[in-house]
């Protein structure tokens, strides 16, 4: 009987021995789970911080110029556009560069110029808005209206407005 007792105990402390490496072996677990839980987060709060990051720069200009273009160069831009489009010296009806305008709470401002072309064909007019874009001073042709069509000759020709803009970076001033 003693013999059993002792045998028991035995096998008792054996039993609390398993049963307390499996504690200690489900408390460390829990542990690595918290702590793989803590790394998740931080990586969600980072993941979240470039997301909102993303979203701001998909909102921003894609092109921009760091200095508001001169209006003589703006002309010459014009002209050089005209030229490349293969339309006629006096093509050109009205520019009209308008003030610069902050872009909302942005560092960034926007001119339009808006530009009248005498008939032109459609082709010709593309050609021009094309050679109107910058990314070099942030300028693209953003609208454009076509208006009066004529026939001359064999071809059809638009009166074309449109509205050049000129996005340029410009940081506000914190005072």
């Amino acid at each position: 009987m003693k013999q059993n007792v002792s045998r028991n105990r035995v096998l008792m402390a054996i039993a609390l021995t398993l049963l307390g490496v499996y504690a200690l072996m489900s408390f460390l677990g829990v542990n690595s789970s918290l702590d793989r839980l803590q790394d998740a987060e931080s990586d969600l709060v980072e993941l979240n911080r470039k997301l909102d990051d993303i979203r701001q720069l998909s909102s921003a200009p894609r092109i921009a110029a760091f200095d508001l273009e001169l209006p003589d160069a703006i002309l010459n831009r014009i002209t050089d556009a005209i030229r490349t489009a293969g339309l006629p010296a006096d093509a050109l009806s009205n520019q009209v560069p308008m003030t610069p305008q902050r872009v909302g709470q942005t560092d960034f401002l926007l001119r339009k110029i808006e530009i009248t072309l005498a008939h032109a064909p459609l082709a010709k007019i593309v050609a021009f808005c094309d050679a109107l874009k910058d990314e070099s001073t942030g300028s693209v042709v953003r609208d454009l209206n076509l208006s009066e069509p004529k026939m001359s000759g064999s071809t059809e020709t638009w009166r074309a407005q449109m509205t050049l803009t000129q996005m340029i970076f410009s940081p506000k001033s914190d005072s």
